[in-house]
């Protein structure tokens, strides 16, 4: 199958440029970018951490959330869709796992779980709320009353909106410390996401229209308070709403940059002070769905406070700091100059810059209106746009070479379907399996496993490279047993070997590869396949290394032949080495056919030298063939291809050898010993290239 680089290039960039968001974002190659991202700064505390992406645009989906260790990120959520422009998109999404790192990192679970739990127990943590004024008190005495019967509407109540003022400071907190410690794409993302969070919500206006229950909409002021520093109170909204805002801003400020979480829960307590009036409505929801049995005011909840990232579930400990808290707020002054810097991007990306208007024009001077267009210097640079254009070839070059594995495997079959395989194997059916997406498991696999078996394929170039290069760049070629010129010289050797032959140069090794590896149920004993693998690896590298064209199969039965494709000659994906990590024992084995499937393959090759190696523990078994007659197929079969310019060397590995010696006769490879596999081998090949020259 040949195929124009040319052409693979353009299909790239073409798929590259129609990639969706979905595809993109929702890929598991971003989700491993995101995950290497999180990694770097959960690392550094020893903490480990996993990205795990899914797309859900529904309007009441998650945003993201963590157990303390695996962060789900929705990459379809609506606050990162709002954004207009694919790179915005990008840092919005690095902004909600530095969120959910900031959580990982310094947010106490195992306090958070205590002070959810002693309130659903009917009691404060860590202490009772204090009451500075005379309506405080009332309030104070009422919730006592009721968490003292054990009033169940009340005390659900209660949890549902400390958990709310607890997770608005606690993400004050956490973001306040994440940007400190990770001043780039962590701390652009989190105050972009803020930004545009607060304008996505209602104005105070919109909210009392909408008849939300009064606490809901007082929840959604902090909210904004606390992801934006400011109201949005477009309408003008003069009322009590604002007045109880005012009252709960200094609690939050104090307790939002504090180490100690139960500062924050403390603050949490007296905000439920100042917001009980308004719980009524809410309340008596509660008590409508438990006589009904409805969940109106979950739903309520979900739907009329603004959308958020919510606390994370799980137990943990917080993480250690060297900050204080006066260095924190000092970092408030930054923020408020990256918002600015950040609202300036957005508004141009958007394209919502206000109308000015003007009375007259000065045609001179500097006067008149002034429209800024360009903010290349404005310092807004983001990392996430590079990265995700890489991500994006990525998926395109997975694309283009998955679409060119399936067309090369479909074409392999049908050059499978054409073989006449012989009575022997008459009505078998044969099937070719080539992996198209190679998983990162795989590559994983390979990294592990394969770093000493390359040293070993290091060692067989440099003892057959000197041969081909001498093969490729002609001369004199000494030393022969045979041929038309004698070498008076080498008579002292007394070995017979004293011809010698002018050799012309070429272009290329003429010398091509396949490897046909057993992958019955036997091969599982004594680590033959484990033998096997280490071998193909060593060749694969060797070969590749040194050009040579190499083709590596494996084979079994079950119901038909299954032959699976690791390495081909015209592979473009660079991936076959991965693809040798899958071989393993299967089930029987009927050799012929898989050995006239893959020497037909190998005489398509235009180069002179054609080697076969063959990989098995020589016992042919499959259905109604075995035995005698299975060796006899194999043996005719190899005498076919050899005369037909085929190479054949069977390796052999422990106490297979008289098996494959009595099957192949002297043409084998001891493979035992993959340490002497390089001298051995790289024998074999040269007396190849010798046998062929002189011939």
């Amino acid at each position: 199958m040949r195929t124009s680089h040319i052409t693979i290039k353009r299909q790239i960039a073409d798929i590259r440029n129609k990639l969706t968001d979905e595809q993109l974002f929702a890929s598991p190659r971003y989700s491993a970018y995101l995950t290497d991202i999180a990694e770097g700064a959960t690392k550094r505390y020893k903490r480990n951490s996993k990205v795990i992406i899914s797309w859900d645009p529904s309007e009441n989906a998650d945003i993201a959330f963590t157990d303390n260790r695996i962060i789900h990120l929705n990459a379809g959520n609506f606050l990162t869709r709002s954004f207009p422009t694919r790179s915005l998109r990008a840092d919005s999404l690095i902004g909600l796992v530095g969120h959910e790192c900031g959580h990982i990192l310094f947010s106490d679970f195992t306090m958070l779980e205590l002070y959810s739990q002693s309130l659903q127990n009917g009691r404060f943590y860590p202490k009772e709320p204090e009451a500075v004024s005379a309506s405080l008190e009332k309030n104070l005495q009422e919730i006592k009353d009721y968490l003292q019967e054990k009033e169940e509407a009340v005390i659900r109540a209660l949890s549902d909106i400390s958990h709310s003022l607890v997770n608005i400071m606690e993400d004050v907190y956490i973001e306040s410390r994440i940007c400190a410690e990770f001043a780039g794409s962590f701390r652009t993302g989190i105050l972009l996401n803020n930004l545009r969070f607060a304008e996505e919500m209602n104005t105070v206006q919109d909210e009392v229209n909408r008849q939300h229950h009064e606490v809901f909409i007082i929840m959604n002021l902090l909210i904004q308070y606390a992801k934006a520093g400011d109201i949005n109170n477009l309408g003008g909204y003069k009322g009590p709403y604002l007045n109880v805002v005012y009252e709960c801003i200094p609690y939050i400020d104090e307790a939002a940059y504090d180490d100690d979480a139960r500062i924050r829960f403390n603050a949490a307590n007296q905000l439920l002070l100042l917001l009980w009036p308004y719980m009524k409505s809410f309340i008596e929801q509660i008590k409508e769905d438990l006589e009904n049995n409805t969940s109106q005011a979950q739903e309520d909840l979900g739907t009329q406070l603004a959308k958020g990232i919510p606390l994370p579930n799980g137990t943990g400990r917080a993480g250690k700091t060297d900050k204080n808290s006066s260095l924190l707020k000092h970092q408030e002054s930054d923020d408020e100059e990256e918002r600015a810097r950040i609202q300036k991007v957005l508004d141009y990306e958007d394209g919502r810059m206000a109308l000015e208007k003007t009375e007259t024009i000065n045609e001179e001077g500097d006067g008149g209106t002034e429209y800024e267009n360009d903010f290349a210097g404005s310092g807004y640079v983001s990392q996430a746009e590079a990265d995700m254009h890489r991500i994006m070839t990525q998926l395109a070059e997975d694309c283009v070479y998955s679409r060119y594995e399936e067309e090369l495997t479909e074409e392999l079959q049908q050059e499978a379907v054409k073989i006449r395989y012989g009575n022997a194997h008459q009505g078998i059916h044969v099937k070719v399996n080539r992996m198209s997406y190679v998983s990162p498991e795989y590559m994983e696999a390979y990294r592990q496993t394969a770093p000493p078996l390359l040293l070993l394929s290091i060692r067989l170039q440099k003892q057959v490279s000197q041969h081909l290069k001498d093969y490729k760049s002609g001369g004199k070629l000494d030393n022969l047993p045979m041929g038309k010129r004698i070498n008076v010289r080498n008579a002292v050797h007394k070995d017979g070997r004293i011809f010698y032959k002018m050799n012309l140069p070429h272009d290329q090794a003429d010398i091509a590869v396949a490897v046909l590896n057993d992958e019955s149920g036997s091969m599982s004993s004594y680590d033959r396949i484990t033998y096997a693998r280490a071998a193909s690896i060593i060749l694969h590298d060797f070969c590749k290394c040194l050009e040579i064209p190499i083709a590596i199969y494996g084979h079994t039965e079950d119901y038909a032949v299954e032959l699976y494709s690791y390495a081909e000659f015209d592979s473009l994906d660079n991936k076959d080495r991965y693809r040798l990590m899958d071989m393993s024992s299967r089930s029987g084995n009927r050799d012929g056919a898989a050995i006239r499937f893959v020497a037909e393959r190998l005489l398509q090759r235009p180069e002179a030298v054609k080697l076969l190696f063959i990989i098995s523990d020589g016992q042919p078994a499959a259905e109604e063939y075995y035995g005698t007659e299975a060796e006899a197929d194999i043996r005719g079969i190899k005498q076919e291809y050899t005369r037909k310019g085929i190479r054949f060397i069977a390796a052999a590995i422990g106490s297979d050898k008289p098996n494959i010696h009595r099957i192949y006769g002297d043409c084998f490879l001891d493979i035992t010993n993959l340490e002497k596999l390089p001298i051995n081998l790289g024998k074999l090949i040269i007396r190849q290239i010798r046998n062929h020259i002189a011939a």
